[in-house]
């Protein structure tokens, strides 16, 4: 428990980032879903990554310094953060992505989806929001890999650093793949839950809540980015600030099209079936 509550304290961002996931899948699919995609998605990246540290599948070949993670929670020689950032991270890129698919109702600045229940699950949804987790990985793994010169630490390194950055193409893949894993596993659950209950679930409707997940997925790969642009500008002893102010700024090329892309759908006509 003493390692857990370190975890929890000093690594703020991650304990920050999970607070407002909970809250978005409640509102968004309920409790017992909720709890349902923190477990599934828990053991696909823990199994995932305990593959990857002893036989590099799915994630390749990389290495934990447990000098550096010794206050850290860690289980089967995986740090706890680490893995239950897959919880947040594969739930935001989902619930993205039905932004991105569904039909927009508005009423002034408020916005709500207009997307069926019956159609969350999709071999679209699935691949969109595989994909925008992959993306976040774009974004976060070149700056965690910097990690001795910000207040991450360094946790790890690839024997064989990859192109980008030093992170491998095999990195990216294992990425997509478990989030592929985890929004399959959930639409099946979604759907073994949804014979159990009574009566069908109804999202809770607040105001404006249709933005809480591009919100909640720009607020993450901004703060990431935020911290290479930060490294970048100002460079602590060591650092070539030049490879990583050009990592800052090919970031944000990234995901320059997927924010127009969002941009684009917000200016979409209402639904008319309002």
């Amino acid at each position: 428990m003493e390692a857990l509550f370190w975890s929890l304290t000093h690594r703020p961002y991650v304990t920050l980032f999970m607070v407002f996931f909970l809250a978005l899948s409640i509102i968004e699919q309920g409790r017992a879903r909720t709890f349902w995609w923190v477990i599934s998605s828990y053991l696909i990246a823990l199994l995932a990554e305990w593959g990857s540290i002893h036989y590099g599948i799915p994630f390749g070949d990389y290495t934990y310094h447990y000098e550096a993670l010794q206050n850290d929670l860690v289980i089967l020689g995986v740090p706890f953060f680490d893995t239950i950032s897959f919880s947040f991270l594969s739930y935001v890129s989902f619930s993205f992505g039905q932004f991105l698919l569904a039909p927009l109702e508005r009423q002034g600045l408020d916005i709500q989806r207009a997307s069926r229940w019956d159609q969350r699950y999709t071999l679209t949804s699935h691949l969109l929001g595989a994909f925008l987790m992959m993306v976040v990985d774009w974004i976060v793994d070149p700056i965690a890999n910097l990690g001795d010169f910000w207040f991450l630490g360094k946790i790890y390194h690839y024997p064989e650093p990859g192109i980008h950055f030093g992170v491998t193409f095999a990195n990216y893949c294992g990425w997509f793949i478990v989030a592929l894993a985890t929004l399959a596993t959930n639409g099946w659950l979604d759907r073994w839950w949804g014979q159990k209950e009574s009566t069908p679930f109804k999202a809770t409707s607040l105001k404006g809540s249709g933005l809480f997940a591009p919100l909640f997925w720009f607020g993450i790969v901004g703060f990431q980015l935020g911290i290479t642009y930060w490294i970048a500008l100002t460079p602590p002893e060591g650092l070539d600030a030049d490879k990583t102010l050009l990592q800052a700024v090919t970031g944000s090329y990234l995901l320059a099209p997927i924010l127009v892309w969002t941009l684009v759908h917000l200016q979409r006509p209402a639904d008319p079936q309002r």
